[in-house]
């Protein structure tokens, strides 16, 4: 599998937090995910389903096919943050995503909520 990030984090910690967010939910690293939830975190698939924190370490918004994933922007502002990207999976299925996240406190050490936006493309 092949992650390109953005480039953009250099000197903003929660910039690289939501990175690194995007990637492990993405990629199923569920000891990244482990460490940037809260316990009691919740992520939306938006249009679909909410998952807790266990089923999110289960698996259930990784990508099982992923080949390849491109950071284009990471950016955040006070409690909130966004990532947004593109993947491809080993099929040659492309998608666009934009992850929007909530920090639990405005330090933003750890996420308490999420809503992930994915996108088939033509």
């Amino acid at each position: 599998m092949e992650i390109q990030l953005s480039g953009m984090c250099g000197n903003s910690p929660k910039n690289k937090l939501a990175e690194d967010l995007s990637v492990a939910l993405l990629t199923g690293d569920t000891k990244t995910l482990n460490h940037l939830l809260t316990d009691d975190s919740v992520v939306e698939l938006v249009g679909g389903e909410h998952y807790p924190l266990s089923s999110i370490l289960e698996g259930a918004a990784s990508i099982p096919e992923l080949l390849k994933l491109t950071i284009e922007h990471a950016i955040s502002h006070g409690k909130v943050a966004a990532v947004s990207g593109n993947w491809v999976t080993c099929r040659g299925i492309r998608f666009a995503f934009s992850d929007h996240y909530t920090f639990a406190t405005t330090k933003g050490t750890e996420v308490a909520a999420a809503s992930c936006y994915r996108i088939m493309l033509p």
